[in-house]
């Protein structure tokens, strides 16, 4: 048996004293130099002149591992080996990130068809172009005034006790419940390297250890947990449009005994605006701009002019300008979103309810994604760490830009620009993953 890939020697020709040996749990014995080749003990330790660990590497942070390593002559776990528990934890962790990415991915999308369906719905009820119709659909009469403040929660549930059985609300309040179930589900601590990240983190609290993991940005996936933020934004406004729609066909004009308070709404497109550019998402910037401007359009049709209301006018036009120059400057992240743009500035203008019209540009972004990250292609990191996949060959032919931030990624005659890193983690994974 060869136990010395190095020297080709077999068992009985080693010095253990030497090269001494490690046995892992398939019996395939290997000299301790070899296995350190083998599992790349290099790119994770610094080791001195006598192969002994010294320091630890920065490329042990996550998604450094180039794979899953196994025994290499018959390719069985090593697991039980504490040298390299490191090593193959690191690449366990990482394994288990890839398969939340593409599952997270997988139950986005028919979320998004869903509610695209369900707006077409409502939008046939309250007339074709999407504005709010004049007539309004039967509800429950309120006897006190109807108060619409405080969390989006507490609107939504006050809005299903006055609507009870009708079935234009039962659809989108039963898809607003999983979108915000899904949304838990994406939320960082509930992916596999932040529940280990935790863990970690308490542990060195009990123990008096004051350090900073700081690589946990860098692995935990954000971008399914954005997008499913804005999608429940926007399940909010559809259903709180039809249903102010339906107050005004009902009462008339406005009355004392609606009374709206839109203020959270508004802190939470902040949140996601503030999010969004932190993380290079212009096209998520825009919808937080956007949905800023409709939520307050909402409110002013159910408050009396104020010098507080003419401030939120003057930041709500802010907001739509600054949304024209994200559209201009970003035109490949924010496709169609202009029309939306002006849509919304209709909207302030006229003082008339708008349901967002989903754009040809939009949906075609979605389409795509339906198709990315199911392990086909080559995968490669934009300079802003956002991934992206290359078909056919697998090497690019063409500079682009990434979808997510519009950094210039791809190349020519199959070399990638400097700013294009290859994803390799994510690539060597992917072949492997099953939902």
């Amino acid at each position: 048996m060869v136990v010395d890939f190095i020297l080709s020697s077999t068992f009985e020709e080693v010095d253990l004293d030497e090269n001494p040996c490690i046995v892992p749990s398939c019996g395939h014995i290997l000299t301790l130099e070899s296995m350190d080749g083998h599992m790349s003990m290099s790119d994770f330790y610094t080791m001195n002149g006598e192969g002994s660990i010294v320091d630890l590497k920065n490329s042990a942070e996550p998604f450094s591992a180039s794979g899953m390593k196994s025994c290499p002559t018959c390719r069985g776990p090593l697991r039980n080996l504490n040298r390299y528990s490191r090593i193959v934890r690191r690449a366990l962790i990482d394994e288990a990130t890839k398969k939340f990415i593409v599952w997270a991915n997988m139950e986005f999308i028919p979320l998004v068809t869903r509610m695209h369906a369900i707006e077409a719905e409502l939008r046939e009820t309250i007339g074709g172009s999407g504005k709010a119709a004049e007539t309004a659909s039967p509800l429950n009469p309120c006897s006190e005034p109807l108060q619409l403040k405080g969390t989006l929660d507490q609107q939504i549930s006050l809005i299903g006790t006055h609507v009870q059985k009708e079935s234009r609300y039962i659809k989108i309040i039963g898809l607003r419940r999983e979108i915000k179930k899904f949304l838990q589900q994406v939320n960082e601590k509930e992916q596999p390297f932040g529940r280990i990240y935790d863990l970690v983190q308490d542990a060195r609290r009990h123990r008096g250890v004051n350090i900073n993991l700081q690589s946990k940005v860098d692995v935990l996936q954000v971008r399914s947990r954005i997008l499913t933020t804005v999608l429940l934004i926007r399940c909010d406004y559809t259903i709180l449009l039809t249903f102010l729609n339906d107050q005004k066909g009902r009462i008339g004009a406005f009355t004392p005994s609606t009374q709206v308070d839109f203020s959270i709404n508004r802190k939470e497109c902040e949140q996601l605006i503030e999010e969004s550019d932190t993380r290079y998402q212009p096209g998520n910037y825009v919808e937080g701009l956007l949905y800023w401007a409709r939520f307050f359009a909402l409110e002013r049709s159910f408050v009396e002019p104020g010098s507080e209301l003419t401030q939120l006018f003057r930041r709500a036009i802010e907001c739509l300008q600054l949304a024209h120059e994200i559209c201009d400057e970003y035109p490949g992240q924010t496709a169609g979103m202009k029309n939306e743009v002006e849509g919304v500035e209709k909207m302030l203008r006229d003082s008339t309810f708008y349901m967002p019209v989903s754009n040809e540009e939009k949906a075609a972004v979605y389409a795509a994604m339906a198709h990315d990250f199911r392990g086909t292609g080559h995968w490669y990191y934009c300079e802003n760490g956002h991934p992206f996949t290359i078909g056919e060959c697998g090497m690019p032919m063409e500079t682009s830009q990434c979808p997510q931030c519009g950094s210039p990624v791809g190349g020519r005659n199959h070399q990638a620009i400097s700013s294009v890193r290859p994803a390799t983690d994510l690539e060597l994974q992917f072949g492997g993953v099953r939902i």
